[in-house]
């Protein structure tokens, strides 16, 4: 299996880098990091905030032009998540791990002014571009508390993985990624089932949902978008409270509050987040 140091980001595709990064600096208190520019070999802009309460960044890609990768990517599937980024301690271990295990780096490894890079193609994951990297300098750094935005964020909790075969993905996960399996359920009432697991060396967690039947939310993704990233969970301080603050920003949840045996949730339309499809909870109590 690779071995992960750490998880690095979480990478969306935008029109407008400034105005997503305005967007959740807003709502969810993302602290802006830096921007970067479009250059040879890398036909994109964009930007770097961190997440409250993590070493975990968010990261924002804009098309430098027609013949972007980003603006393919934005014509076919709209702005939303494109990729994950977790490290490596070395990429050439890494990519000759992949190759023992029967895959291999899409594209080769390239490089930067900072990292040295590989990737593994979603057909190969089950709909997720894995970035795998290697810094070429200490990038350490402590976690940033920062602000908690209109929603009251709190903490990162997971990334959710819509998939028509959890059995198989899970345990591509754990072969592959070195993931660990924290726990399974079902949902019939909902039209779904899932498991969660525990990527190494981070707080981040790994979500898979597979459909049960041929109706439901999920059968609806999968039959529109295909695999891919699903969404991503995040807990607040008060559903409540963010239910009201959002109403302040114009925005309804849809479907309002649920319950279930581990927490309140709402869900934050990835219309109102241009893209991103959040889901917001609170830990039930007891």
């Amino acid at each position: 299996m690779l071995t992960l140091t750490r998880f690095d980001h979480i990478s969306m595709a935008a029109p407008d880098w400034s105005e997503q990064r305005e967007r959740f600096s807003r709502l969810f208190g993302f602290r802006f990091l830096r921007e970067f520019k479009a250059s040879p070999g890398t036909p994109f802009a964009g930007c770097v905030s961190r997440i409250r309460n993590t070493q975990i960044e968010w990261e924002v890609l804009q098309p430098d032009g027609p013949g972007s990768f980003v603006q393919k990517f934005l014509d076919e599937r709209g702005p939303g998540l494109h990729h994950l980024t977790v490290q490596v301690p070395d990429i050439e271990a890494a990519v000759a791990e992949l190759e023992r295990l029967g895959l291999s780096a899409f594209g080769g490894i390239s490089e930067d002014t900072m990292w040295w890079m590989a990737y593994v193609h979603p057909r190969d994951s089950g709909g997720v571009l894995w970035q795998l990297y290697q810094p070429k300098r200490d990038e350490s750094g402590d976690q940033v508390r920062g602000e908690g935005g209109a929603v009251g964020f709190k903490r990162l909790d997971h990334v959710a993985l819509a998939s028509p075969d959890l059995d198989a993905q899970a345990e591509w996960y754990v072969r592959v990624f070195g993931m660990v399996v924290e726990r399974r359920w079902e949902v019939p009432a909902g039209g779904y089932k899932g498991c969660l697991l525990r990527i190494p060396n981070t707080e981040l967690k790994f979500e898979i949902l597979e459909p049960l039947g041929d109706e439901g939310f999920l059968q609806t993704f999968l039959a529109k978008r295909g695999r891919g990233l699903h969404h991503v969970s995040c807990e607040v301080e008060s559903v409540d409270g963010a239910v009201a603050a959002l109403a302040g920003e114009g925005i309804t949840p849809p479907g309002g509050v649920a319950d279930d045996r581990w927490k309140r949730n709402i869900f934050l339309s990835p219309r109102d987040t241009n893209g991103v499809l959040f889901q917001l909870f609170e830990e039930a109590e007891g």
